[in-house]
């Protein structure tokens, strides 16, 4: 892992007093870097980006900043090299919350999402990169098509006869999902969204794009760390009712492909660095698909295609007990 370069260590030492500490921050796996600085009596925390570019970050930061929504004040910023000092937001996530808290804040966060989506139109975004990238379904395709490749070829060893199966009935969810767009945060979800002095604030803003009105929103009821139980229908229909013009088919299809390309992330995150806490989501991202299925038929064929593969080949790792476990089995490998 990196550590904080001297440089990077003179440019904060000259931006706080001379007794200020750090701690490095743990958690984030895109390559960036953050310690909590504790400076005066107060802390900051401070972000380096690394081979990162940090103008997507920041040009939707000022969006978001500019229309009122909750995200970090920025205190100081090297756009060259990709350094950020910013509030400190502390440690309580909407992840970390107990259930009552919880489920009132997750009412507060679909407000949030369909905020956004008023505010952040075409126009709104006409000067940022969000309002310039969008997704399509060869975008989506190419997500799962990392899922078809980390997971079910490389970890779970399926022969290429299924997997093309697999593959040409993800092409048609794929082609299935809503062409609306509306702007999405695109992670949305309880471990992005900071509780701090009451308010939800977001994090991971950097990927925001034109996308689906019901990609935010399935981020963050079918949650792959928190799921929020059987409610999670009854909200979706209430973000329906206050949108107007979808319904629960747009709601499974789109968070069949959420779900499915999350699967792919974690198996890969694994892959990367080992750590089997990635392969935990599965299990349970993986019994959310139970759900779209029952709601829309369209998706009967991929999903009993995908638990058949589950139940049948295991690799490096073993599925096939995850509707009732959420500890996968791991091979050792020779």
């Amino acid at each position: 892992m990196r550590s904080m370069s001297p440089e990077l260590t003179a440019w904060l030492r000259n931006r706080t007093d001379n007794s200020v500490t750090i701690k490095i921050l743990h958690g984030d796996v895109s390559g960036r870097l953050f310690w909590r600085v504790f400076s005066g009596g107060e802390t900051l925390i401070l972000m380096d980006s690394g081979k990162i570019p940090i103008w997507p970050w920041l040009d939707i930061h000022e969006l978001l900043s500019d229309h009122g929504f909750g995200v970090s004040a920025i205190l100081e910023c090297d756009t060259k090299k990709g350094w950020v000092l910013q509030e400190d937001l502390g440690s309580c996530r909407l992840l970390d919350v107990d259930d009552d808290q919880y489920l009132k804040y997750l009412n507060e966060a679909i407000d949030m999402i369909i905020s956004m989506q008023r505010q952040l139109d075409s126009r709104a975004c006409s000067d940022s990169i969000a309002g310039r990238r969008s997704f399509t379904p060869a975008f989506f395709m190419a997500e799962l098509e990392n899922t078809l490749e980390t997971l079910f070829f490389r970890l779970l060893e399926v022969p290429m006869k299924e997997l093309l199966t697999l593959q040409d009935e993800m092409r048609k969810l794929c082609g299935m999902i809503s062409d609306s767009t509306v702007f999405v945060h695109r992670d949305f979800h309880s471990a992005n969204l900071m509780v701090h002095n009451g308010r939800l604030i977001m994090l991971d803003w950097q990927d925001a794009r034109f996308g689906p009105p019901a990609y935010d929103v399935v981020s963050l009821l079918r949650d792959s760390y928190r799921d929020p139980g059987f409610s999670w229908e009854d909200r979706a229909k209430k973000f329906i009712l206050a949108k107007g013009d979808m319904n629960m088919f747009q709601i499974a299809r789109t968070a069949c492909q959420r779900n499915l390309k999350a699967i792919g992330t974690f198996a890969l995150q694994y892959r990367k660095t080992g750590d089997t806490k990635f392969l935990g989501y599965l299990p349970r991202t993986f019994r959310y698909l139970a759900d779209y299925s029952r709601i829309c038929p369209q998706l009967d064929n991929l999903i009993e295609k995908t638990y058949n593969i589950l139940d049948e080949y295991s690799g490096e790792i073993d599925l096939r007990d995850f509707r009732y476990s959420n500890i996968p089995g791991v091979r050792e490998k020779k």
